[in-house]
């Protein structure tokens, strides 16, 4: 950790502010790891976003779920999983935020084990928590698009995708391939970006270093979306 004496209090509003303008000065601030209510207001915006989204979102979940779906099932058996996938979304957008976000500070916890830093769990999972802001932008600008496309032009998900995934076919192209690519994005490379910005700051590490410690972290969140790639 770096030795410079924290910066002055501010309030938690200006935190959510800083993220998106200063991100550089929000971590330095946030050098003492208090995330926790920077973490709960973030699962309280999904669970909203949620809600205001989920119709404008509902062909793409939708298309998703054809495409996932057992060839063999029968209809009814569509039908059911159907029904509990519908159930239980509301609980995974609330559960699995925090659960994301704790994964994520692990990684970036032990990415910055290769810069020789020593930046603390907590710091970490700061860092995390802060960085997937931008996601819920991601979560707008999809309902938007979706709104605007209409339901007969969206075949999956990464019709939404603002990158590479977007000009795939998910007919045509391998389920690995286009997962993979799906985080050449403009959301994903801004979590990165801010991830690197967290690392220099926190951990007083070189812009370089904190560079390929982020880099790296990008290359460990591919391995679930390879897995979920391998799985369809």
């Amino acid at each position: 950790m770096s030795d410079q004496p924290p910066a002055a209090p501010s309030s938690r509003f200006e935190d959510l502010i800083d993220v998106f303008f200063s991100p550089a000065e929000l971590f330095t601030r946030r050098r003492d790891a208090k995330f926790g209510l920077a973490l709960l207001i973030l699962a309280l915006l999904v669970g909203v976003i949620y809600f205001g989204t989920r119709d404008a979102l509902a062909p793409v979940w939708e298309a998703e779920f054809q495409r996932g779906a057992d060839p063999n099932a029968s209809p009814e058996q569509l039908e059911v999983a159907r029904r509990y996938a519908v159930l239980f979304a509301p609980v995974a957008a609330a559960v699995m935020i925090p659960i994301f976000v704790f994964l994520l500070g692990v990684t970036v916890w032990l990415v910055t084990r290769t810069t020789g830093s020593r930046l603390g769990y907590l710091q970490g999972v700061t860092i995390a928590t802060f960085a997937y802001y931008p996601r819920l932008v991601e979560a707008i600008a999809s309902a938007v698009q979706a709104l605007l496309m209409g339901d007969g032009t969206l075949q999956s998900r990464f019709d939404l995708n603002l990158g590479v995934a977007r000009f795939l076919d998910p007919a045509t192209t391998g389920p690995v391939l286009i997962a993979v690519l799906s985080r050449i994005d403009l959301f994903t490379i801004w979590v990165t970006v801010l991830i690197g910005i967290g690392i220099r700051n926190m951990a007083g590490t070189s812009t370089a270093a904190a560079a390929r410690a982020a880099a790296l972290a990008w290359l460990i969140g591919a391995i679930p979306t390879l897995f979920q790639g391998l799985a369809q």
